[in-house]
Protein backbone atom coordinates (compact mmCIF):
# COMPACT_ATOMS: atom_id res chain seq x y z
CA UNK A 1 0.00 0.00 0.00
CA UNK A 2 1.20 3.51 -0.85
CA UNK A 3 2.33 5.45 2.21
CA UNK A 4 0.28 8.63 2.77
CA UNK A 5 2.09 11.94 2.36
CA UNK A 6 2.27 13.84 5.66
CA UNK A 7 3.15 17.53 5.69
CA UNK A 8 5.34 18.34 8.72
CA UNK A 9 5.79 22.01 9.53
CA UNK A 10 9.40 23.08 9.96
CA UNK A 11 10.56 25.79 12.34
CA UNK A 12 12.37 28.85 11.00
CA UNK A 13 15.31 30.14 13.05
CA UNK A 14 18.36 32.35 12.61
CA UNK A 15 21.35 29.99 12.56
CA UNK A 16 25.04 30.31 11.70
CA UNK A 17 25.94 29.29 8.13
CA UNK A 18 28.94 29.66 5.83
CA UNK A 19 27.22 32.87 4.67
CA UNK A 20 26.71 34.26 8.16
CA UNK A 21 23.54 34.20 10.28
CA UNK A 22 20.59 33.28 8.09
CA UNK A 23 17.06 32.02 8.42
CA UNK A 24 17.12 28.21 8.32
CA UNK A 25 14.53 25.45 8.40
CA UNK A 26 14.92 23.34 11.54
CA UNK A 27 13.22 20.10 12.62
CA UNK A 28 14.30 17.24 14.85
CA UNK A 29 14.28 13.86 13.10
CA UNK A 30 12.17 12.38 15.92
CA UNK A 31 9.04 13.65 14.13
CA UNK A 32 9.88 12.09 10.77
CA UNK A 33 11.11 8.83 12.30
CA UNK A 34 7.86 8.39 14.25
CA UNK A 35 5.86 8.98 11.07
CA UNK A 36 8.03 6.53 9.08
CA UNK A 37 7.46 3.87 11.72
CA UNK A 38 3.73 4.50 11.49
CA UNK A 39 3.74 3.94 7.74
CA UNK A 40 3.70 7.55 6.55
CA UNK A 41 5.88 9.52 4.14
CA UNK A 42 6.78 12.75 5.93
CA UNK A 43 7.39 15.88 3.86
CA UNK A 44 9.04 18.77 5.72
CA UNK A 45 7.30 22.00 4.73
CA UNK A 46 9.46 25.14 5.20
CA UNK A 47 8.05 28.55 6.06
CA UNK A 48 7.44 30.76 3.04
CA UNK A 49 6.29 34.36 3.16
CA UNK A 50 3.70 34.94 1.91
CA UNK A 51 2.22 31.45 2.18
CA UNK A 52 1.70 29.75 -1.18
CA UNK A 53 -1.73 28.81 -2.48
CA UNK A 54 -2.83 25.16 -2.45
CA UNK A 55 -0.40 24.29 0.35
CA UNK A 56 -1.97 20.94 1.21
CA UNK A 57 -3.19 19.90 -2.24
CA UNK A 58 -0.89 16.88 -2.54
CA UNK A 59 -0.91 15.92 1.15
CA UNK A 60 -2.90 13.39 3.15
CA UNK A 61 -2.33 14.81 6.64
CA UNK A 62 -0.63 17.59 8.61
CA UNK A 63 1.62 17.61 11.68
CA UNK A 64 2.07 21.00 13.38
CA UNK A 65 5.30 20.80 15.35
CA UNK A 66 6.75 22.37 18.48
CA UNK A 67 9.06 25.36 18.81
CA UNK A 68 9.15 28.94 20.07
CA UNK A 69 6.22 30.92 21.39
CA UNK A 70 3.34 32.29 19.34
CA UNK A 71 3.28 36.07 19.05
CA UNK A 72 0.90 37.24 21.83
CA UNK A 73 -0.36 39.94 19.46
CA UNK A 74 -1.96 37.05 17.56
CA UNK A 75 -4.42 36.68 20.45
CA UNK A 76 -4.63 40.34 21.44
CA UNK A 77 -2.14 40.48 24.32
CA UNK A 78 1.20 42.11 25.12
CA UNK A 79 4.18 39.80 25.52
CA UNK A 80 5.25 38.63 28.98
CA UNK A 81 9.06 38.89 29.52
CA UNK A 82 9.24 35.08 29.48
CA UNK A 83 8.02 34.85 25.87
CA UNK A 84 10.77 33.66 23.50
CA UNK A 85 11.42 32.53 19.93
CA UNK A 86 8.56 34.54 18.39
CA UNK A 87 8.37 34.31 14.58
CA UNK A 88 5.23 36.01 13.20
CA UNK A 89 6.10 34.65 9.74
CA UNK A 90 5.89 31.10 11.08
CA UNK A 91 2.64 31.88 12.87
CA UNK A 92 1.08 33.16 9.64
CA UNK A 93 2.44 30.30 7.51
CA UNK A 94 1.28 27.53 9.84
CA UNK A 95 -2.10 29.24 10.16
CA UNK A 96 -2.45 28.95 6.39
CA UNK A 97 -1.38 25.29 6.49
CA UNK A 98 -3.92 24.56 9.21
CA UNK A 99 -6.82 26.31 7.48
CA UNK A 100 -6.09 24.54 4.19
CA UNK A 101 -5.93 21.15 5.92
CA UNK A 102 -9.22 21.76 7.75
CA UNK A 103 -10.93 22.87 4.55
CA UNK A 104 -9.81 19.64 2.85
CA UNK A 105 -10.92 17.47 5.78
CA UNK A 106 -7.40 16.15 6.37
CA UNK A 107 -6.29 14.66 9.71
CA UNK A 108 -4.18 16.99 11.85
CA UNK A 109 -1.84 16.14 14.71
CA UNK A 110 -0.75 19.29 16.57
CA UNK A 111 2.12 19.03 19.06
CA UNK A 112 3.04 21.50 21.85
CA UNK A 113 3.32 24.86 20.04
CA UNK A 114 1.06 23.33 17.39
CA UNK A 115 -1.70 22.79 19.95
CA UNK A 116 -1.34 26.36 21.21
CA UNK A 117 -1.53 27.70 17.64
CA UNK A 118 -4.71 25.74 16.90
CA UNK A 119 -6.30 27.11 20.07
CA UNK A 120 -5.41 30.70 19.14
CA UNK A 121 -6.69 30.27 15.57
CA UNK A 122 -10.03 29.16 17.01
CA UNK A 123 -10.31 32.28 19.15
CA UNK A 124 -8.71 30.90 22.30
CA UNK A 125 -5.95 32.42 24.44
CA UNK A 126 -2.80 31.25 26.21
CA UNK A 127 -1.38 31.56 29.70
CA UNK A 128 1.94 33.15 28.78
CA UNK A 129 3.73 31.92 31.89
CA UNK A 130 2.80 28.92 34.01
CA UNK A 131 3.28 29.57 37.72
CA UNK A 132 4.20 25.89 38.07
CA UNK A 133 6.45 25.85 35.01
CA UNK A 134 9.20 23.83 36.73
CA UNK A 135 6.80 20.90 36.86
CA UNK A 136 6.18 21.23 33.11
CA UNK A 137 9.75 21.79 31.87
CA UNK A 138 11.68 18.66 32.71
CA UNK A 139 15.43 18.28 33.17
CA UNK A 140 15.51 14.49 32.73
CA UNK A 141 15.96 13.00 29.20
CA UNK A 142 13.17 13.72 26.73
CA UNK A 143 12.28 10.06 26.25
CA UNK A 144 11.36 9.81 29.95
CA UNK A 145 7.97 10.86 31.35
CA UNK A 146 7.75 13.86 33.68
CA UNK A 147 4.17 13.50 34.92
CA UNK A 148 0.89 11.68 34.42
CA UNK A 149 -2.16 12.93 32.57
CA UNK A 150 -5.82 12.05 32.98
CA UNK A 151 -7.50 11.35 29.64
CA UNK A 152 -11.22 12.04 29.22
CA UNK A 153 -13.42 9.22 27.99
CA UNK A 154 -15.00 8.98 25.55
CA UNK A 155 -12.43 10.67 23.31
CA UNK A 156 -10.22 9.68 20.39
CA UNK A 157 -7.21 10.14 22.66
CA UNK A 158 -8.65 7.71 25.23
CA UNK A 159 -9.14 5.13 22.49
CA UNK A 160 -5.44 5.46 21.66
CA UNK A 161 -3.81 5.89 25.09
CA UNK A 162 -6.41 4.76 27.61
CA UNK A 163 -7.66 6.91 30.49
CA UNK A 164 -4.23 7.54 32.05
CA UNK A 165 -0.80 8.07 30.49
CA UNK A 166 2.69 9.22 31.46
CA UNK A 167 4.14 11.98 29.28
CA UNK A 168 7.19 14.20 28.99
CA UNK A 169 6.86 17.97 29.37
CA UNK A 170 8.59 20.96 27.75
CA UNK A 171 6.33 24.01 27.91
CA UNK A 172 6.21 27.20 29.96
CA UNK A 173 2.83 28.22 28.51
CA UNK A 174 -0.56 26.53 28.39
CA UNK A 175 -4.06 26.93 27.01
CA UNK A 176 -6.21 29.46 28.87
CA UNK A 177 -9.56 30.15 27.19
CA UNK A 178 -10.32 27.16 24.97
CA UNK A 179 -11.06 27.96 21.34
CA UNK A 180 -14.37 27.39 19.57
CA UNK A 181 -15.16 23.79 18.64
CA UNK A 182 -12.45 22.33 20.88
CA UNK A 183 -13.06 19.98 23.79
CA UNK A 184 -10.49 19.15 26.47
CA UNK A 185 -9.44 15.50 26.28
CA UNK A 186 -6.53 15.39 28.78
CA UNK A 187 -5.34 17.35 31.81
CA UNK A 188 -2.56 17.43 34.39
CA UNK A 189 -4.08 19.15 37.39
CA UNK A 190 -5.38 22.47 36.05
CA UNK A 191 -3.18 22.40 32.94
CA UNK A 192 -4.83 21.35 29.67
CA UNK A 193 -2.72 18.62 28.07
CA UNK A 194 -4.81 17.73 24.99
CA UNK A 195 -7.77 18.94 22.98
CA UNK A 196 -9.82 17.53 20.12
CA UNK A 197 -12.12 19.21 17.59
CA UNK A 198 -15.81 18.54 17.14
CA UNK A 199 -15.71 19.80 13.55
CA UNK A 200 -12.36 18.49 12.26
CA UNK A 201 -10.12 15.42 12.34
CA UNK A 202 -7.81 16.93 14.93
CA UNK A 203 -5.93 15.75 17.99
CA UNK A 204 -3.65 18.26 19.71
CA UNK A 205 -1.30 17.44 22.60
CA UNK A 206 0.86 19.62 24.84
CA UNK A 207 3.66 17.12 25.36
CA UNK A 208 6.22 15.81 22.82
CA UNK A 209 5.22 12.24 21.87
CA UNK A 210 7.82 12.15 19.07
CA UNK A 211 10.60 12.24 21.68
CA UNK A 212 9.20 9.15 23.45
CA UNK A 213 7.82 7.17 20.51
CA UNK A 214 11.00 5.26 19.58
CA UNK A 215 11.01 3.43 22.92
CA UNK A 216 7.42 3.88 24.09
CA UNK A 217 4.76 1.93 22.19
CA UNK A 218 1.98 3.95 23.86
CA UNK A 219 3.28 7.24 22.43
CA UNK A 220 4.01 5.66 19.03
CA UNK A 221 0.32 4.72 18.86
CA UNK A 222 -0.53 8.43 18.51
CA UNK A 223 1.40 8.50 15.24
CA UNK A 224 0.05 5.10 14.16
CA UNK A 225 -3.55 6.26 14.64
CA UNK A 226 -2.88 9.55 12.87
CA UNK A 227 -1.24 7.88 9.85
CA UNK A 228 -4.03 5.29 9.66
CA UNK A 229 -6.52 8.15 9.47
CA UNK A 230 -4.44 9.75 6.71
CA UNK A 231 -4.39 6.42 4.82
CA UNK A 232 -8.17 6.21 4.98
CA UNK A 233 -8.58 9.75 3.68
CA UNK A 234 -6.00 9.16 0.94
CA UNK A 235 -7.63 5.92 -0.22
CA UNK A 236 -11.10 7.46 -0.23
CA UNK A 237 -9.89 10.41 -2.29
CA UNK A 238 -7.98 8.46 -4.92
CA UNK A 239 -9.64 7.42 -8.18
CA UNK A 240 -9.12 3.99 -9.68
CA UNK A 241 -6.71 4.04 -12.59
CA UNK A 242 -7.20 1.80 -15.62
CA UNK A 243 -3.88 0.37 -16.73
CA UNK A 244 -2.99 0.19 -20.39
CA UNK A 245 -3.12 -3.38 -21.71
CA UNK A 246 0.23 -5.05 -22.27
CA UNK A 247 1.24 -5.76 -25.86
Amino acid sequence: MVRPLIAVSGAIEQMPTAFGEQDCTKLTTAYTEALYRAGGRPVIVPVTSPALDDLMGAMDGLVLTGGGDIDPAFYGEKADPSVYGVRPDRDAFEAALYRDAVERGLPILAICRGMQLVNVLRGGTLMQRLTDDQHHWQTIPADQPAHDIAVAAPSHLAMTLGEFASVNSYHHQALDRVGAGLCVSATCGLVIEAVEASDADLIAVQWHPEQMAATNAEQQRLFDAFVNSAKSKATAGRKEVTLCPTR
